[in-house]
């Protein structure tokens, strides 16, 4: 599997996490661990789609 690859895969799965922390955020607002979460992942997500445009502009 390329690099390429791999990071599509992960972020398919990042996005799976990332829409449920958003409905668990949105369920508690006021939870901090929830919150950090929510963050945490679009955070995560943003990098891996950083990571993937610079892999794709090398080819």
């Amino acid at each position: 599997m390329s690099q390429i690859d791999s990071l599509k895969e992960q972020i398919e799965k990042a996005q799976v996490v990332l829409a449920e922390s958003r409905e668990n955020f949105e369920k508690n607002p006021e939870n901090y661990s929830a919150r950090l979460l929510l963050m945490s992942m679009e955070n995560y997500l943003a990098d891996l789609f950083a990571r993937l445009d610079t892999l794709t502009e090398k080819k």
